[in-house]
């Protein structure tokens, strides 16, 4: 089977200590190794051009991660032969979604059928939709918990803007 972040058996103790119930309970290992494997890639195609530094073993590597020159977002050093926990349990996330509901973090997209607003009349009856200008992008699902799970590890997405408050004491 290709390579994928952590282990079935740090998934199972993961999700145990979150009281995830549906990681035990849905599917085999077989499932499980197959969710966590479209979890990671999912990571991996989400998160990539956030992450710091380059893939240690280059082109030839399969995951993003382990990265060479890679830093925290305090600008910490990741050695370059370290996975951070932080990837293995975004993983863990995606991977009990894509376990629970196979093809859930990448649904494909038709963008004919995003209604912005509709409105209807039943006497004399009269029908009115306006069809939403959408992209590919903002029919991708966000995922609060795995965003936060890695905040810590991604540089700011290019575009972005930050907000700071300075308060004198």
């Amino acid at each position: 089977m290709a390579e994928h972040y952590g282990t079935l058996a740090d998934a199972l103790a993961y999700h145990q200590e979150r009281g995830n119930a549906a990681w035990a309970s849905t599917g085999d290992d077989e499932a499980k190794q197959s969710a966590l494997l479209r979890g990671s890639v999912w990571v991996d195609n989400t998160y990539r051009y956030r992450f710091s530094g380059k893939k240690t073993g280059g082109r030839s590597q399969e995951r993003e991660w382990p990265r060479t020159d890679a830093e925290d977002a305090a600008g910490e050093e990741i050695a370059p032969n370290e996975v951070p926990t932080e990837i293995d349990e975004a993983a863990y996330e995606a991977a009990l979604r894509e376990l629970v509901q196979p093809g859930s973090l990448a649904p494909d997209f038709d963008g004919s059928k995003i209604v912005k607003s509709e409105r209807k009349k039943i006497g004399q009856i009269e029908k009115e939709m306006e069809y939403a200008e959408a992209t590919a992008k903002s029919s991708l699902p966000v995922f609060a918990l795995i965003d936060g799970i890695l905040a810590g590890l991604l540089a700011q997405a290019s575009g972005t803007t930050s907000v700071c408050f300075v308060a004198r004491v």
